[in-house]
């Protein structure tokens, strides 16, 4: 199984630090290596960057929003290419230039997004109490708040909130939690996951609504234990082993044209490379699963 390889290290103003080293990390400690024991091959990873003379200031909504146009078109020429592509990303910001990719690859399909991830990231400037930009991008891309964000990313259609689906969700902001009440998008929480029967149904009847989707997980969906270097941890969230199995249920829709993982704080000394070890354990459980996406 080939996979084309995309990084987006970049996380607000720098690529060199905390979140953004991520990626990097994953790939120095052997990723390519471990999956080719399980038959996946990833392709030679193509770096999406902001160029300096296209940064605005200190404007980081709208440095991401540039940096998503430049990842995009990486995404779109993976998926021509490639048809599977997997996104290394610094932090969740980097999954608007994401969708922005796929819809461009295929401008005519019903995209679904898939948000694996301890929180909701569904604040909106409005309902925010931190500001912080990471806490947003479903919300954005949802239509509900950013069309600077969105634009500038190449977002050609904001994703209906009934094709929206969040998985492993236990944190989420008082007024988050209202707004997501008042759109269609389904949460399956934590404890929903131990019964696999009924969340293979819910990704069943969710796949049916969409042509191709973009999985997103944020690594702090894993239990602290598992992610000790974790720059947002959440209490009670899974092993690398459950959530490569219910990320593999996902793959195995064959709708799925990107998988991107974020979040991943490498650190120094044993809590980040145990931090590293549970990604490279969840992605080697997930992947071998990917069906080929037959549309787009």
């Amino acid at each position: 199984m080939h996979i084309e390889l995309v990084t987006i290290p970049y996380r607000y103003d720098s690529a060199d630090e905390g979140l953004g080293l991520g990626p990097a990390a994953l790939l120095e400690s052997g990723l390519a290596e471990g999956l080719a024991a399980s038959g996946v091959r990833l392709g030679e990873p193509r770096r999406a960057d902001l160029p300096d003379e296209e940064r605005i200031g200190n404007d980081p909504a709208a440095n991401i929003g540039r940096l998503g146009r430049h990842a995009a078109a990486l995404v779109t020429d993976a998926l021509h290419r490639g048809h599977r592509t997997l996104v290394l990303a610094g932090d969740d910001t980097a999954a608007v230039g994401i969708v922005a990719g796929v819809q461009t690859a295929a401008p005519h399909a019903r995209v679904g997004l898939v948000w694996v991830d301890a929180h909701g990231d569904f604040n909106t400037p409005e309902t925010s109490f931190s500001g912080i930009l990471a806490g947003m991008p479903v919300a954005i891309l949802a239509g509900l708040a950013g069309p600077r964000w969105r634009e500038a990313a190449g977002v050609l259609n904001p994703i209906p909130t009934e094709r929206i689906l969040e998985v492993g969700v236990r944190d989420l902001d008082e007024k988050e939690e209202t707004l997501l009440q008042a759109t269609a998008v389904r949460i399956v929480r934590p404890a929903e996951l131990g019964n696999e029967a009924a969340f293979n149904g819910i990704v069943e009847r969710f796949a049916r609504r969409c042509d191709l989707l973009c999985v997103h997980i944020d690594l702090d969906v894993l239990d602290p234990r598992f992610v000790p270097s974790a720059s947002t941890p959440s209490a009670g969230g899974l092993a690398p082993g459950e959530a490569g199995k219910i990320v593999g249920a996902l793959l195995a829709t064959g709708k799925v044209a990107t998988l991107s993982v974020a979040g991943l704080n490498p650190g120094a000394g044993v809590r980040g490379q145990q931090s590293i070890a549970s990604a490279i354990t969840l992605l080697a459980a997930a992947l071998p699963s990917w069906a080929e996406p037959s549309d787009g």
